[in-house]
């Protein structure tokens, strides 16, 4: 339910809210709705205390009633490792016959393999799982589970780092920043068990992308109120925010965010105005210690007229935001940029505001519809 409230804010969104608008316009966004509906439907139609997470493949259990396989412990990489899935096919955590051995997990890895490019793909996963992927890749796999407030990323199958800690320990706290959710990720006090052949991790090794999920809500059949008053509201900026770093997840995350974008227009003037930090976001977990992407100081804002600053070049329009207290020295500016209503022509335009760290990291983009 929560990813189908996500596809309809952005439909609804398109064209009314600015960044949805442009996050449809730049990107693709695919939705499974249902990886197990067999699972599903036994969970919604018994007891919500059996918590049944396996599929119903009959052949696992020798006649017993506890059949069927954890799909999340059927993909590819690290298959059936350690601790991670268990090869009793009537526990919970079952890992199948064979990676990839179930119809849903097998639909659901050709469909990514399908979808991501073929250059960013590892030819030994396991034997490779410790170089880093480096910063130019693109994409993003995230798979949302129920229950227990978690936000989790690689590793999975092992409580260390993977080798691009870096961008997705800042990735996980800046989700937590929306929802409050702890971080489930190897290296992090809240590593809760390993997991293997799980998806995140294969997505990340296997494809190149930014593997992350959700463990939402704290119920595993969430009541209604709270879904609506609090797993919605929470995670919906969460993916709003991700979908803004896909085409360079690993590089864009480390940047600093731009905030309460805003345009006052009076006296033939248009004054926009915005927060940029490097720090806000990725230091909000109580009693983390700062992380090293937050270090760093903003050194510019840039505001850019109807083009998106990935696409910006020679002629265009760009502008410098001003810090209001004159010097970008600090990991958090407010800035202001005072504009001539004849500067713009007249119409509707969209202004896309960009900050950049002292280190040359561009963040995430936010932007604003302004009528002239």
């Amino acid at each position: 339910e929560l990813l189908a409230r996500f596809v309809e804010t952005l439909v609804r969104g398109y064209g009314v809210d600015p960044d949805v608008t442009w996050i449809l316009q730049r990107s693709e966004i695919h939705a499974i709705l249902y990886v197990n509906p067999d699972g599903r439907y036994v969970s919604e139609n018994n007891d919500p205390n059996l918590e049944w997470r396996k599929n119903l493949n009959p052949k696992s259990c020798g006649g017993g009633e506890d059949y069927g396989v954890d799909l999340n412990r059927n993909f590819e990489f690290m298959f059936s490792n350690g601790d991670g899935a268990s090869d009793d096919g009537c526990d919970s955590d079952y890992h199948g016959n064979g990676p990839e051995s179930e119809p849903e997990t097998k639909a659901v890895a050709d469909y990514a393999r399908a979808l991501f490019p073929e250059g960013q793909r590892r030819d030994d996963p396991e034997k490779q799982m410790y170089d880093s992927h480096g910063e130019e890749n693109m994409g993003m796999f995230v798979d949302i589970h129920s229950s227990g407030g978690y936000v989790f990323y690689p590793w999975g199958v092992e409580d260390a780092v993977s080798p691009d800690d870096e961008a997705f320990q800042a990735l996980g706290r800046k989700v937590n920043y929306f929802n409050g959710y702890k971080l489930w990720a190897g290296g992090q006090p809240d590593f809760v068990y390993p997991t293997s052949g799980e998806s995140t991790d294969w997505a990340y090794a296997t494809l190149g992308v930014a593997g992350m999920g959700y463990e939402i809500g704290d119920d595993w059949q969430q009541d209604c109120g709270k879904f609506e008053d609090e797993v919605v509201p929470n995670n919906l900026p969460a993916f709003i925010f991700t979908a803004k770093t896909v085409a360079s997840p690993f590089k864009t995350i480390k940047g600093p965010d731009v905030f309460d974008l805003s345009v006052v227009q009076a006296g033939g003037e248009i004054r926009v105005s915005a927060h940029a930090s490097d720090s806000m976001m990725v230091n909000a977990i109580k009693d983390f210690p700062d992380f090293r992407t937050g270090a760093q100081t903003v050194a510019k804002v840039e505001l850019y007229l109807d083009v998106h600053p990935d696409d910006h070049s020679e002629g265009d329009v760009r502008w410098d935001m001003n810090a209001l207290d004159t010097l970008f020295d600090a990991d958090e500016e407010h800035v202001d940029l005072v504009l001539s209503a004849t500067d713009v022509s007249p119409g509707r335009h969209i202004l896309y505001a960009q900050a950049i760290d002292s280190d040359g990291y561009k963040g995430t983009i936010s932007s604003v519809f302004v009528e002239v």
